[in-house]
């Protein structure tokens, strides 16, 4: 009788562990938007590394199902909070189009579909130098946009003003924060625990593809507003520092314009950081569209 029951419990317990898919190790989301060193590939990992801890986001286009799990909360979102995981999180596609499924096509390049960390639901970087945004592409097996890259990648094939199109619509992207009083002498201090206090204090990014309809035709999300970015320089500009930021950020441009595909910030050299300062990456593609 009891031999009997041992195998009922162990047969129950296996039935059950089928339904559900069997135990799953749930990614986390990157929840420290000053500080992206936990995201780093582990050493030892292929061409085309996931780190299991921070993984790179998927392609949330690519099933419309996914849809359902798109975050809806279009305000600001405290930077440091928690952030539910992604059902999607860790999934491995083999690349479409000859992009990764964390990246998207635009002519003859991949381009990330999100701002670093490149992860839907994940808040985008700030505090970063065009010197620590080369060396995370690279840590990730890929390389900083362009200048003419990512323009490119904003305005598509129509050569839309915004990504959406030629005509400024408000709340579309995260544009249109009321600027705060910023301490840049605190901030200056980085790294220091104060300075990065006080960037979480300031920081207004929502998470990564939370604003829906803030999408260019090639599939890239938040290009324009959220964080600036940084690109190397391909074009003239009144400074010649080989990198520039470009799309202004959550507050929108200096001087209150709105954030086009062609908004950009040519006044900061390499090793510059401030609170709104991010980046994306790019990739040759693999092969013809």
């Amino acid at each position: 009788m009891r031999s009997a029951l041992h195998f009922s419990a162990l047969f129950a317990v296996a039935g059950s562990l089928v339904a559900f898919g069997g135990a799953r190790e749930t990614p986390t989301v990157p929840d420290d938007p000053v500080d992206p060193a936990s995201t780093a590939p582990a050493a030892g990992e292929g061409s085309d590394p996931v780190d299991p801890r921070v993984a790179e986001g998927d392609d949330d286009d690519a099933d419309p199902a996914n849809d359902a799990i798109e975050i809806e909360d279009d305000g600001a979102v405290a930077a440091g909070a928690s952030l539910a995981d992604a059902p999607d999180g860790g999934k491995r596609k083999p690349p479409r189009g000859g992009c990764p499924s964390t990246m998207v096509r635009s002519g003859n390049f991949c381009i990330d579909r999100y701002e670093a960390p490149n992860r839907r639901g994940a808040h985008p970087f700030v505090m970063q130098s065009a010197n620590d945004a080369n060396g995370w592409c690279t840590d990730h097996h890929k390389r900083l946009c362009t200048e003419d890259e990512w323009v490119s990648a904003c305005q598509g094939e129509e050569r839309r003003t915004y990504p959406y199109g030629n005509e400024h619509v408000d709340s579309r992207c995260n544009d249109d924060k009321p600027w705060q009083k910023v301490d840049e002498a605190l901030l200056a201090k980085w790294p220091s625990p104060e300075a990065k206090a006080h960037a979480k204090e300031i920081y207004q990014a929502t998470p990564s593809g939370s604003k829906r309809q803030c999408k260019s035709q090639a599939g890239a999300r938040d290009m324009t507003g959220n964080v600036e970015e940084w690109v190397l320089r391909t074009r003239e500009h009144a400074n010649a520092y080989p990198y520039i930021l470009i799309g202004c950020y959550w507050a929108g441009c200096y001087g209150g314009n709105k954030p086009t595909c062609h908004s950009t910030n040519n006044a900061h050299g390499a090793e510059f950081r401030f609170y709104e300062t991010g980046f994306r990456c790019c990739k040759d593609a693999a092969g013809k569209p």
